[in-house]
């Protein structure tokens, strides 16, 4: 029987720019909301910065975390894949709930194609 995933990509807007250019504590709210999701970091965050922001990124065994931050327009994209049994959703919550993102202001950008 083949592992089922996981899967959330989320947009998040009203996001303070102090708290999305603080790359140490974006990679730290990475590692929580994998723990969240039931899944095991496989090392540390990958951080990378840019002109326009940052992107944190934490490969786990059993699936992915990855944020790309854009503290000038106050958001960020979230990728969160998870082997079943965990819950992308939770590691959402716990990212959306740390930057302060009010109701409403995380918008799912779609579920994955079915496959096979």
């Amino acid at each position: 029987m083949p592992a089922g995933f996981d899967h959330c990509l989320a947009e998040l807007s009203g996001v303070a720019a102090e708290r999305l250019d603080d790359v140490d504590a974006l990679a730290a709210l990475i590692v929580s909301a994998a723990s969240a999701s039931g899944i095991s970091p496989g090392g540390l965050p990958l951080v990378r910065r840019g002109p326009q922001g940052s992107s944190v990124a934490l490969v786990c065994l059993d699936g992915h975390l990855v944020m790309h931050a854009a503290p000038a327009r106050g958001g960020c994209l979230v990728d969160i894949v998870v082997r079943s049994p965990g819950s992308a959703a939770r590691g959402l919550d716990v990212i959306a709930r740390r930057l302060g993102v009010q109701r409403g202001s995380a918008a799912a950008l779609g579920q994955p194609p079915e496959l096979g």
